[in-house]
């Protein structure tokens, strides 16, 4: 798998480092700036997982804009294996669980170009968000 870029890396940690346990979330605003929200969502063979997403309001639906989803692996690394933008019905999964949460299958070419992705998402955020090394 691909993991994302060293400064990409950077403002990960930063927007994780709240988030240690299962079911821990973080939320970072900074008018006018949509807020980011963190979520450590649960864990898979390969480490813990970590969904990162701005939300925005449609006609009282929350929807994902985008949403990504990352595994932190034990090398503490992060490779991107989710997208969903809802406003444009896109949804892509980079990766296929087994029974017992493992993973089972990868897409390479979808999951490199998740990570190009990520590396400018999280220069954004870097740029946007006050708390954010």
């Amino acid at each position: 798998m691909k993991a994302i870029g060293p400064r990409a890396k950077k403002v990960m940690d930063a927007l994780t480092v709240n988030c240690p346990n299962l079911c821990d979330h973080d939320k970072f605003h900074t008018a006018p700036y949509m807020d980011v929200v963190v979520e450590h969502i649960g864990h898979c063979n390969l480490g813990a997982l970590y969904s990162i997403a701005h939300y925005y309001e449609q006609e009282g639906d929350l929807m994902r804009d985008p949403e990504m989803r990352f595994i932190k692996g034990g090398d503490g690394e992060y490779y991107p294996y989710y997208y969903r933008l809802d406003g444009l019905g896109i949804e892509q999964e980079t990766v296929t669980w087994d029974r017992e949460g493992n993973v089972d299958k990868m897409y390479p070419e979808q999951q490199r170009a998740q990570a190009a992705f990520a590396n400018e998402w999280m220069r954004n955020i870097k740029e946007q968000q006050e708390r954010v090394v």
